[in-house]
């Protein structure tokens, strides 16, 4: 007779979604890079904003000189002055909606 484990109450697996790469991970290192994984591609791109579609919504990084380096599959760095990160939030809607 075999015995199954229930997973209740398991902080570990918590971290399913995120590493299966359910959602966006976002590193900041000071004010000056912004590393983004698990993206679903750029929306829009400019010196003063960078908006990356995700699979909560759109992540949106406000600020001046800003540049994308490092792109790779899902993954990307943006570097510049970072004054705003906006995260979408759970639902998929804007912060300020709510």
């Amino acid at each position: 007779m075999k015995h199954r484990r229930r997973a209740r109450g398991l902080p570990a697996l918590e971290w399913t979604e995120d590493l299966s790469g359910g959602c966006a991970r976002v590193t900041a290192v000071g004010g000056r890079s912004l590393r983004v994984e698990n993206h679903t591609g750029v929306l829009e791109l400019s010196e003063t904003r960078v908006v990356l579609n995700t699979r909560r919504g759109p992540l949106c990084a406000e600020g001046r000189d800003l540049t994308l380096c490092d792109i790779r599959p899902g993954t990307l760095v943006i570097r510049g002055d970072i004054r705003r990160v906006d995260l979408p939030c759970k639902g998929g809607a804007s912060s300020d909606e709510a």
